[in-house]
């Protein structure tokens, strides 16, 4: 189980049963099945598994992604991510779109 931080309860998703993320994808912790420890402003809220896991590149984000995980358009939310990730190469940098089921704590 890893943790699954956010700085900020975008669109308002984590008071959801299910919700999206989007991270830079990682192959050992982005697989479908893996349970999550779900960690807002350094507080754990919850738990979760990751019920299913698309991979993508900043460009290939469409208002659909966008606006249901972080409530703004493609642009701000690439905006966004830029922000997260300053070091990441666009051109080659990898993207986990992450949908989380929440367990019933």
């Amino acid at each position: 189980m890893y943790d699954l931080k956010f700085s900020y309860n975008w669109n308002k998703k984590l008071d959801c049963h299910a919700f999206t993320a989007i991270r830079r994808f990682n192959p050992f912790h982005h697989i479908p099945g893996n349970c999550v420890n779900i960690i807002l402003k350094e507080e754990k809220i919850g738990t979760g598994k990751i019920e299913s896991v698309k991979r993508m590149k900043l460009q290939q984000i469409t208002s659909y992604i966008s606006y249901l995980d972080t409530g703004y358009s493609v642009e701000q939310c690439q905006n966004i991510l830029r922000k997260m990730y300053p070091n990441a190469n666009w051109e080659i940098q990898e993207l986990a779109f992450i949908l989380i089921v929440k367990s019933k704590d």
